[in-house]
């Protein structure tokens, strides 16, 4: 019997409300990318992204550094994020013991840190995350900035929800 706890019926009510929003394979959006171009400069890291954790991949919403739309779900942080609802922050990859063996890793990133972006009905869509090839301590002020980032990435969500505008046709 699903109880309201069930590992997957949690999951198909986020993968519902990640659908519901209709922002997977949409076009790119100068909304999101600005916010994603921001957190790059912020950290001054190569690579930012708007992560959203799909059934078994994670789509790019928006990007800076990443030449791929979409990455395999297995093994990425990100999906860590998505599962778990909280920050994660991995200051070496090849020094965790979950991400060690990872596609990411394999491709020579470091470090990763991801904030969720979480919905007002409490659902986990993915992560702003921020990824580096050299291996970084994590600060109390990294924390705050990622966190505000992607609250900005879920109010940006949430407007243009409200307004229509989010659709496979204008992103």
């Amino acid at each position: 019997m699903n109880t309201p706890h069930d590992p997957a019926l949690h999951e198909a009510s986020r993968i519902e409300a990640l659908r519901q929003l209709e922002l997977l394979d949409t076009a790119p959006s100068e909304a999101f990318d600005r916010i994603t171009r921001m957190a790059s400069r912020l950290f001054e890291l190569p690579i930012a992204a708007v992560s959203l954790t799909d059934t078994d991949r994670q789509w790019f919403k928006s990007k800076v550094g990443v030449e791929h739309d979409a990455i395999p779900r297995l093994k990425a942080p990100c999906a860590a994020v998505a599962d778990s609802g909280a920050m994660l922050e991995v200051p070496d990859l090849l020094e965790s013991a979950s991400f060690r063996d990872s596609p990411l890793a394999d491709s020579g990133i470091r470090f990763y840190l991801g904030a969720p972006l979480v919905t007002r009905s409490g659902h986990c869509l993915g992560a702003m995350c921020v990824l580096g090839t050299e291996p970084r301590a994590v600060t109390e002020a990294d924390r705050s900035t990622l966190t505000d980032l992607a609250a900005m990435v879920m109010a940006q969500v949430e407007l243009q929800h409200a307004l229509g505008r989010v659709d496979p046709v204008s992103g």
